[in-house]
């Protein structure tokens, strides 16, 4: 399967295919979830994607994606379901939140209220920003999303040769969110979230 000359797409492929044409050790949901949680990303996403989005290169994303399935095997065939998830999220990749997390934490808050003041000074300037906070939550509702999302983390996916640019995985967020650092303050590019908001 680990070809010389194949590309991690080519061969992830491969493998998805046949684990869901095959009865394989991956096959079914907790491969997936297995590789999410390891990896601190939300269970919504496929594995292949955590594991590209998560290495730098084709080579290095081979080589973690043989690991990855290796140890899986490994554990599943010593450990029951529930075990093999608990180590996934002991053994979590996890970081230390910087600056960029808490200042989107901070803006995902203000969505939830609706508080104009704080979404317009954390995000860049762009068109029809003013639907950001016209989707104001009941109070009761917003608390409760809100100790939902602290709970979860923040994964940074990507980061700027020059580190003022980077794009973040948040739970509930269908896409990343890419941030730039603008005059030594970090901005949210909120051009995807308006576009979800408007559907346009």
């Amino acid at each position: 399967m680990y070809c010389l000359g194949s590309t991690f797409n080519e061969i992830s492929a491969y493998i998805n295919g046949y684990s869901h044409a095959k009865k394989a050790p991956i096959s079914g949901a907790d491969f997936n979830q297995f590789v999410c949680l390891k990896n601190s990303f939300p269970t919504n996403y496929a594995w292949y994607y955590v594991i590209k989005t998560c290495s730098k290169n084709d080579t290095e994303a081979i080589a973690l994606m043989k690991d990855t399935i290796l140890e899986f095997c490994d554990i599943t065939s010593r450990m029951s379901i529930e075990q093999v998830m608990n180590y996934a999220i002991k053994n979590a990749n996890t970081q230390k939140e910087g600056e960029p997390e808490k200042i989107f934490r901070k803006f995902d808050r203000a969505l939830l209220s609706g508080n104009k003041a704080v979404i317009e000074s954390l995000v860049l300037d762009i068109e029809k920003a003013d639907v950001l906070w016209q989707g104001k939550y009941p109070n009761e509702v917003a608390e409760q999303l809100e100790e939902l999302s602290n709970k979860q983390p923040i994964k940074r996916i990507y980061e700027s040769e020059n580190g003022k640019s980077i794009k973040i995985l948040a739970s509930g967020w269908p896409f990343p969110i890419e941030m730039i650092q603008k005059n030594g303050t970090w901005k949210i590019n909120a051009g995807k979230i308006i576009k979800l908001r408007t559907h346009t």
